[in-house]
Formats: C-alpha cells, sequence, structure tokens
C-alpha cells in the first residue's frame, strides 16, 4: 500500500512536470506576435466596419437613395447629392440606375449609369462608389439590404479600440482537430434577421483544468465562442478567432488570447452571427478582448 502510495504521489508529480513542459511560453516574440494581430484588426475595422452608417431593408419596386428625407432609403451626411439613385428590386432581379448629373463609379473607376447587380454566392453585389460613400447589396435570410460605407465617418478616428486581458498562457492549448465526414449546417442567432443557417466543417477539442471540452469549427478555420465573462467582461453576444486548422485530422494551437469582439460589438449596422449553444464554454476566459472601449 505504502508503494502504491508513492507510485501516485511519483506519476502526479510527472504530470505537472510535463504540463509545465506544455505550457505555452509568454516572451517578446509571442507579445509582438499578439500586438501585431490586434494591430492588424483595428486597421480590417477601419477600413471596413467603422466605415459603416446605414443598413436598410430593400422594398419590393424601386428604392430611391439619397441624404434628401424624400428617399426611401435615407442617408444623413450633408456632402451628399439629395438623390443618388435608384435600386429596383422585381422578382429575383436587382437594378441601380444612377440619377442624372450624379457620377457612381465601380471600384476600378468604371462609370455607372445603369447595372443589374448581381449577387455572389454569399448573396452580395457589386460594390458601388460616389465620392465618399459606397454601397452594396447584401442578403440575410433571403431578404435584400442595402449596406452603406462613409470613408469619411468620424467613428474611424473616434474608435481607439477595446481593452484586452494581460496576456495568459493559461488560455492556451493543444488541441485535436477533427473534420466532420460531411459539412454539418446549423441555425443559429443572428443580428438583424434573428436566425441564418451556417456550416461547420469540423470540431477541435481541448483540456482545460482536467475536463474535455470542445468547439464546432466554420469555413477556414473560423470559430464563436461564448464564455462566462459574457455580458460582464466581455462583450455579451461571444466573440470570435481563427484557428489554423491542419489539412487532415491533427493537433493543432488554440490561442484564445487572440478572442476579439464581433462587429456589432461596435457598429449598429452590422448583421452578427452568434455563438452555437454547444460553443459556449462553462468557464471565464479571461483572454482577448474585453468589452470595455480604450
Amino acid at each position: 500500500m505504502k508503494f502504491f502510495r508513492i507510485l501516485v504521489i511519483a506519476l502526479a508529480f510527472t504530470a505537472c512536470k510535463n504540463d509545465d513542459k506544455n505550457k505555452f511560453v509568454i516572451d517578446d516574440n509571442y507579445r509582438a506576435e499578439i500586438d501585431t494581430f490586434f494591430v492588424k484588426k483595428m486597421e480590417e475595422r477601419k477600413g471596413d466596419y467603422l466605415q459603416l452608417v446605414a443598413l436598410h431593408k430593400l422594398n419590393s419596386g424601386i428604392n430611391t437613395f439619397g441624404k434628401n428625407d424624400n428617399n426611401s432609403l435615407v442617408v444623413k451626411i450633408d456632402a451628399l447629392p439629395d438623390t443618388i439613385g435608384n435600386i429596383i428590386m422585381k422578382d429575383d432581379s436587382l437594378n441601380f440606375i444612377a440619377i442624372k448629373n450624379v457620377t457612381v463609379k465601380t471600384k476600378e473607376d468604371s462609370i455607372i449609369k445603369e447595372t443589374q447587380l448581381e449577387l455572389n454566392q454569399y448573396g452580395s453585389s457589386l460594390k458601388l462608389y460616389h465620392d465618399r460613400l459606397s454601397w452594396q447589396i447584401i442578403t440575410r435570410s433571403k431578404q435584400h439590404y442595402l449596406r452603406v460605407w462613409d470613408a469619411k465617418n468620424p467613428t474611424i478616428e473616434a474608435f481607439k479600440g477595446f481593452e484586452k486581458f494581460d496576456l495568459n498562457n493559461e488560455f492556451i492549448f493543444e488541441g485535436n482537430f477533427t473534420y466532420f465526414e460531411k459539412e454539418k449546417s446549423e441555425v443559429v442567432k443572428a443580428k438583424v434577421d434573428g436566425k441564418r443557417s451556417i456550416s461547420f466543417i469540423g470540431n477541435v477539442s481541448f483540456m482545460h483544468k482536467g475536463e474535455a471540452y470542445s468547439l464546432d469549427v466554420g469555413a477556414n478555420g473560423f470559430t464563436m465562442v461564448g464564455d462566462l465573462t459574457n455580458g460582464d467582461n466581455t462583450y455579451g453576444g461571444g466573440r470570435y478567432f481563427y484557428l489554423d486548422i491542419p489539412k487532415q485530422n491533427g493537433l493543432l494551437k488554440i490561442d484564445f488570447n487572440k478572442l476579439y469582439n464581433p462587429p456589432c460589438a461596435f457598429s449598429e449596422f452590422t448583421t452578427c452571427l452568434y455563438p452555437p449553444i454547444q460553443n459556449y464554454l462553462p468557464f471565464e476566459v479571461f483572454a482577448g478582448e474585453t468589452g470595455n472601449r480604450l
């Protein structure tokens, strides 16, 4: 019996030593990696979601849009024309017609007078531009919306970022990724349209404090995560990060220090997805972005 107790203690000690060896090290190189990650994230936001100024549901028929209140889709920016153009939605077709003497261009600077707005596989149309403004048709749950960006939106400079938890190697794990035999579709909660169907390509599992947990993973490693900090220390709708998934089933690194807030944490004109129920972790993840702005 005494020998058995000694053996158990020795095994526990060995396990602790192995845990220490497996801990990811927070050093200057890692700090620089995380800093670079969030600097790029800020640049992405300034070039996209922080420019958003409107999200309008399209109605069947003619949808006029511009700064005048008589338009069906109003964008209140003084520098804009009273009316920029008409978006015509009829059956399954969408067309844009520019108002006379208003210059509308594509990203390649081709001048557009009238064009059919074909939708890609994601339900998004060609992006059009007038001066500081750009717009695009997006589709959420089979409903079309006009999404509008303003390159001079004051929010761009006003937003300084979110506070972040101190880097913590307790929230960096070695995980095991497994592809599903077939992608599975699931309806998750979403802003604007309430619910939306998305696809998951696989699942990642990991151990935390002796307990096993797992997360369903989307295309390109996109993963939505909820935890017990949501609504208190972090954004109530969960957070996102990307996993560097292997080409075949295997090990990968799970770094919760890279958790970032979804777009709807800083713009009302977004259409965020919220984590599926199986991606809510029953513990607090004190890593990544918090819910507080700088």
